[in-house]
């Protein structure tokens, strides 16, 4: 009625800036979303999606070469063997963003963490 946006809407649009290569190995297992102020359905939005600083450092803290291709993973954690010769991280955590295309004012910021299908672990 007042032509402002629902916070399904808000999802949504943070959702389409996560690769699709995490959609298809890890399901989602939290999300925190900050809004910052409304929007109206015509304004037009960028949807940012970056690792967190903790998923970089992972990635820096070790490298591996396996079959030609550079994987990273954290010594000592949880991750396996198998993951690593994988390349696939058991868990990611990226930040969101979401603002408006004409000034960059910000409308929402997010953070959502990731884990591993089910189907996906190696044992």
């Amino acid at each position: 009625m007042n032509q402002h946006v629902n916070d399904v809407k808000y999802v949504g649009w943070v959702m389409e800036s996560v690769p699709v290569t995490v959609f298809e190995n890890y399901e989602l297992s939290s999300m925190t979303l900050k809004y910052r102020r409304q929007c109206s359905q015509s304004d037009a939005l960028q949807s940012m999606c970056s690792p967190t600083s903790c998923t970089a450092k992972l990635e820096k803290e070790a490298e591996v070469e396996v079959n030609g291709a550079s994987c990273s993973y954290t010594a000592g954690s949880q991750t396996s063997i198998l993951n690593v010769a994988k390349c696939v991280p058991p868990h990611l955590q990226f930040t969101h963003l979401l603002r408006l295309q004409v000034d960059g004012a910000e409308i929402l910021q997010g953070k959502t963490q990731w884990r591993l299908k089910k189907s996906k672990h190696l044992h």
